[in-house]
């Protein structure tokens, strides 16, 4: 479901939200206020050609009220500031380590990760839409983002010792992520009671178009307008109403039924696409039980993060 794929995203992608900030403010906070003309003792007036004190620039008007740009860039470094500063230092950290042990990404490899981060969305642009309306990221920042995520697991996986028999029970104790993935492709009615739902099904079979009949009927003002469309939805979504997904396994493609009972009234579903992932290469499944294991044994990315800050003596000046 749309709205549960944006909650998922959220939580998965919590490297991302602090990268966000990063590109949105680096340039107010960081870049230093322009320096303003000083007025020479005794003031301007003794000295006709002094240069004029510049204004602070104003950001935005409310009524009579003005935002400088001084203003913004004090709130933005005082909210953000540490964070950010946080996030470069970081990334200089893992370009210094990249570069003392050989270490590097390939587009390809990022190419893989962008596909694997897709997963469950209408193709590219539906992704990088959704990105852009939660997160304030560009295409350009999420490959970047990319990029520097899978330096940092390449980081671990050199410093952490895993043996192949760590990998090979790893992937045994979790089929789910290396097996092939469904995916179904919903459309609902939603009515707030059973007889609503009745009355749709009755239309719909005596010919009623069910997009229109979400735009016009559905209570969810979510979705209404795109004809009921959910999106995609991992077969085994655990943020997905289970009710939902029960009724929809059991569809093919263009089929109906309803009325379902889920967790917001009666829901009248349409199953409008379904595919299925390739199973993942046993070399790709093998590299990425490595990264998962190494990661987990240097207790999780900040704290690798961390342990790269100090050995690159990172610090703050005053």
């Amino acid at each position: 479901m749309k709205k549960d794929r944006v909650l998922q995203v959220i939580v998965l992608l919590q490297a991302l939200c602090l990268i966000v900030m990063a590109l949105l403010v680096v340039y107010r906070v960081l870049l230093p206020p322009k320096s303003e003309p000083q007025v020479p003792p005794g003031g301007a007036q003794g000295h006709k050609d002094a240069p004029a004190i510049e204004p602070d620039p104003v950001v935005a008007r409310v009524g009579d009220e003005q935002i400088t740009e001084k203003e913004l860039n004090g709130r933005l470094n005082a909210q953000y500031g540490d964070a950010v500063l946080r996030t470069l230092m970081v990334q200089a950290a893992i370009r210094l380590e990249a570069k003392a042990y050989g270490l590097n990404v390939t587009d390809g490899e990022v190419d893989d990760e962008l596909a694997r981060m897709m997963t469950g969305y209408d193709g590219p642009e539906a992704y990088y839409d959704a990105m852009k309306e939660q997160l304030g990221l560009s295409p350009d920042e999420i490959r970047e983002d990319a990029r520097y995520r899978l330096l940092l697991e390449k980081i671990a996986v050199r410093t952490a010792d895993v043996g192949d028999d760590e990998v090979e029970a790893y992937i045994a104790d979790n089929p789910q992520e290396f097996a092939p993935h469904t995916q179904l492709r919903i459309a609902w009615i939603l009515s707030k009671t059973e007889k609503d739902a009745d009355g749709v099904i009755q239309r719909l079979e005596d010919g009623e178009d069910f997009e229109l009949m979400a735009k016009t009927y559905s209570v969810d003002a979510d979705t209404a307008q795109d004809g009921g469309d959910l999106g995609y939805i991992d077969a085994d979504d655990p943020l997905a109403d289970p009710a939902m997904l029960a009724a929809a396994k059991e569809l093919s493609v263009g089929e109906t039924t309803g009325p379902v009972k889920v967790r917001d009234g009666f829901a009248v579903l349409r199953l409008t696409e379904k595919q299925t992932d390739a199973q993942m290469d046993p070399e790709k499944s093998r590299d990425q039980a490595r990264k998962e294991i190494a990661m987990a044994k240097l207790n999780g990315q900040q704290a690798i993060e961390d342990g790269l800050l100090a050995k690159y003596h990172a610090a703050v000046l005053p």
